[in-house]
């Protein structure tokens, strides 16, 4: 598979996260290449740690969880290519927390469990449909007059650009 370069990818969501820890507060990004090609990349964080900008393919995450039972943050190291540091992982864990990809163990400390990816990818479908693609350096997304912002997440919703059954034409 040939490497995406960052102008390759489209942004479809910034969000922000707590940290698993809740001290820090983190900036996330949800791309896609394509259609199949969909990777998240933390931003920014309000702390002071170190971490990798690098994006990471949804498909390398998935296989990742998929081999494991309980899901601690050093699992997630492999996925980054840049080793800057073990911040990486535990941010990304948040993020997988925030879009409800894991949640926590009731019977592990610090171990995650995965969770259904179906609303999440659900999400995703409807931002790439929508043609969604935000700009990373503004601080906070602007809202076009056609788009609108759910749950902290700045897109045209899919009920904007489907017809209704209710509508009269």
């Amino acid at each position: 598979m040939t490497e995406k370069t960052a102008s390759d990818l489209r942004i479809l969501k910034i969000a922000t996260c707590p940290s698993l820890s809740g001290r820090t507060a983190i900036t996330y990004h949800v791309g896609c290449s394509d259609a199949s090609d969909v990777r998240v990349r933390i931003w920014k964080t309000s702390g002071k740690g170190v971490y990798s900008k690098e994006w990471v393919s949804t498909t390398d995450i998935k296989k990742l969880l998929g081999k494991h039972e309980a899901i601690p943050g050093p699992l997630l190291l492999p996925l980054f290519k840049v080793g800057k540091s073990v911040n990486s992982a535990g941010f990304l864990l948040a993020v997988l927390k925030a879009e409800g990809l894991v949640s926590a163990s009731p019977d592990q400390a610090h171990c995650y469990l995965r969770a259904p990816d179906k609303i999440f990818m659900e999400q995703v479908a409807a931002l790439i449909a929508s043609g969604v693609n935000l700009n990373p350096d503004v601080s906070k997304p602007s809202i076009r007059a056609n788009q609108k912002k759910v749950g902290g997440v700045v897109g045209v919703p899919p009920w904007e650009t489907e017809p209704h059954g209710d509508q009269v034409e």
